[in-house]
């Protein structure tokens, strides 16, 4: 496995399990009642999306750094729409506790693409530097 993508998915494990502790927290301590199983699931779902987005995104960055700006804009809109199809789709069949669904998913995403992002400028430029 390559060294980068190991570091991401460690990354993103280690900040997965920090957010679950904090949901854990609130959702234990604040709002109990609105907790449900489908916020470990769309965690897990998301984590594994994100992951195999990153790993398409670093072979690209690896192959063909223009392919890689083209491709990245598009990657980030297939991902919204992925998101957003997920999320259309749980409402649709349980719109009980709908806000507190809604705020979790767009937390995940948030923290998600903030680090893919990040993650990501860090290696494209430093690819390109080295081209």
């Amino acid at each position: 496995m390559n060294q980068l993508l190991k570091k991401f998915i460690i990354k993103l494990l280690v900040i997965s399990l920090i957010f679950s502790a904090i949901a854990a927290i609130v959702f234990i301590f604040f709002i109990p009642n609105y907790f449900s199983v489908i916020y470990p699931v769309s965690l897990i779902v998301f984590l594994i999306f994100t992951i195999i987005v990153f790993a398409y995104q670093l072979k690209l960055v690896k192959t063909n750094i223009g392919k890689f700006m083209r491709m990245n804009m598009v990657l980030t809109f297939i991902k919204l729409i992925v998101y957003s199809a997920y999320t259309i789709i749980y409402l649709a069949i349980n719109a009980e506790n709908a806000i507190p669904f809604v705020v979790f998913i767009m937390l995940v995403y948030a923290i998600f693409t903030t680090t893919e992002v990040s993650d990501m400028a860090k290696i494209a430029r430093n690819q390109k530097n080295n081209s």
